[in-house]
């Protein structure tokens, strides 16, 4: 099947969901009907693509490394710089950048079982986000999504953050971190 049809049958079956539900636990929290369905889609094709054999080898390598970079540092870099580029590049990093292009997604990353970038699709405003609940939660096996919209500290665009687990062979490795635009 195709991803355009399969976006709209997953875009039907979370329509009907909602409407035969009739309220969901984030429209509650003040997402908007249309949001929630984006939201469930995104949920959907981020699990996709945590199974992905180049997103689990780059995290399993990732993983049997020892980082040397640290948030302020990060924070010091330009996109352009050649300890960053690496990130942007890699095999992993390509093809974030390719799925993000998806108009409703601003940026896309993966993440160790530290909490520490493996690969994005631009170069993320924090390098270890170990203590931000969008890791936190999905390291443990649960998806994640902000409450409500946001500013996204990367791209300044009103979000949804949402997060997912990287698992390989039963165990979570790391994290896939996403955030789609409201509006």
């Amino acid at each position: 099947m195709n991803d355009t049809l399969r976006t709209f049958r997953i875009q039907i079956i979370s329509t009907l969901f909602i409407t035969l539900l009739g309220f969901s636990s984030s429209q509650a929290a003040g997402l908007s009907p249309e949001l929630q369905v984006k939201l469930d889609l995104y949920k959907t094709k981020l699990a996709e693509w945590a199974k992905d054999p180049v997103i689990i080898k780059a995290v399993s390598q990732a993983n049997a490394k020892k980082v040397q970079m640290n948030n302020s540092t990060w924070k010091k870099l330009s996109e352009s710089d050649a300890k960053v580029k690496p990130f942007l590049t890699s095999a992993a990093g390509k093809k974030l950048f390719i799925w993000e292009k998806d108009k409703s997604l601003g940026k896309l990353f993966l993440r160790d079982k530290t909490g520490n970038l493996v690969a994005g699709s631009k170069k993320p405003a924090i390098f270890n986000i170990a203590k931000r609940p969008a890791f936190v939660k999905a390291i443990r096996g649960k998806v994640w999504n902000s409450k409500k919209p946001k500013a996204d500290p990367t791209t300044k665009l009103s979000s949804i953050q949402l997060s997912i687990p990287v698992v390989n062979n039963g165990k979570k490795i790391g994290v896939l971190h996403t955030s789609i635009i409201a509006n």
